[in-house]
């Protein structure tokens, strides 16, 4: 491999044991134990502090003339193949302050021969649109304020009530009975003046509607779910007719889901929705039932369980913006259980090209479940 200014990722401690072992991290999962009883890879690695790496090597050959160059750049090879090892680079002073923790966190994922910043900076190019700004897409937009995308389309077209504030923690008492697309433009302006906010005060009933706004957005993320299932299905249609990408999150009683679907490489939600009607023989049934008895719960938020799941959703974005990590719910639904804080993914659906009406080539009038989308009878 070529190094240049090779350093120890800062984000891990460099610490001797004893005279002839020492580590390099303190975390489970991500601690790596040397064994070193000459001393020869602790003064490489003390010396990897982002300095020309042929200066590094001349300083450890002085030290044990008996390496040779090829030694020495071993032992850097070494160190980076267990994922310890980052370029020092100039990009830093180009940064914005406020992001570097985020880059630093980006930098555990990153190796030697990539960049760190490279996250951050598809990030700060992304314009997205965040459709609903209740329980949790208020919280979701806080969250993205300090990620830094370049844009945030937001829309809503409810009013600031006291009954969201104990979870909706975007608004203030002197938001009360303001258009929640005002007031969360207003704040975030605050927190991060260098995002462009473009606020629309509307509600989301037919695909139109999404497609009215999302011209030039990059990733959609659906923060509305009312009516169940509906809201999601009507997204779905627009952002497969934009070729956009969509983070879609909802929240249960104890648990949350977020999936995730991009048009032409993901099955979409009316891919699922075909899914279970080839896999589950009560699916079907249990939908109409479901729609039947319009059942209308009193608001169920908890400011801790919500958190757990726009943590994830968000998570979920930037893992599609920028592949730092892979998406976890791409054809599946990752669930989060707020209860023990666990989580896992369901089964997987796939795109059926030929059968689907939304993203593929087939008939809506094919499949009984759509006629109770419209239907509730």
């Amino acid at each position: 491999m070529l190094y240049n200014r090779p350093r120890i990722k800062p984000i891990y401690p460099l610490y001797r044991l004893n005279s002839k072992e020492f580590r390099i991290g303190a975390q489970l999962g991500i601690t790596a134990e040397f064994g070193d009883p000459e001393g020869q890879l602790w003064e490489l690695a003390s010396r990897l502090d982002g300095r020309p790496v042929m200066e590094v090597v001349e300083e450890v050959r002085e030290v044990f003339p008996e390496l040779t160059v090829e030694d020495v750049i071993e032992g850097i090879e070494l160190l980076d193949n267990e994922g310890f090892i980052e370029e020092c680079l100039e990009e830093e002073a180009d940064v914005p302050v406020r992001y570097m923790p985020n880059i630093n966190y980006f930098s555990r994922y990153i190796g030697s021969q990539g960049n760190r910043y490279t996250p951050h900076r598809k990030i700060s190019e992304t314009t997205i649109l965040l459709l609903g700004l209740g329980g949790g897409g208020s919280n979701i937009l806080t969250m993205l304020a300090g990620l830094g995308p370049k844009k945030i389309v937001i829309v809503d077209y409810d009013n600031v009530e006291e009954s969201n504030l104990g979870r909706q923690l975007l608004y203030k008492e002197s938001d009360i009975g303001t258009p929640k697309a005002e007031a969360a433009a207003r704040t975030i302006s605050e927190m991060n003046k260098d995002i462009l906010i473009e606020a629309h005060n509307k509600k989301i009933e037919k695909p139109e509607d999404v497609l009215d706004v999302i011209e030039g957005v990059d990733l959609v993320i659906c923060a509305i779910d009312e009516p169940p299932f509906v809201a999601q299905r009507i997204v779905n249609e627009a952002i497969v007719k934009a070729n956009v990408p969509c983070v879609f999150g909802a929240s249960q009683v104890s648990r949350g889901r977020v999936f995730t679907v991009i048009p032409g490489v993901t099955g979409c939600f009316d891919c699922l929705n075909l899914h279970y009607s080839m896999n589950d023989p009560q699916f079907v049934e249990q939908f109409v039932a479901f729609r039947k008895i319009d059942f209308n719960p009193p608001t169920i938020a908890y400011a801790p369980a919500i958190f757990q799941l726009t943590a994830a959703i968000v998570d979920e974005a930037v893992r599609v913006i920028t592949g730092y990590a892979e998406p976890r719910s791409l054809g599946t639904q990752y669930e989060i259980n707020f209860e023990d804080g666990s989580s896992f993914r369901h089964p997987s659906w796939k795109r059926y090209a030929e059968k689907c009406p939304t993203c593929g080539k087939g008939k809506k009038s094919d499949w009984e479940i759509f006629q109770y989308y419209e239907n509730k009878k």
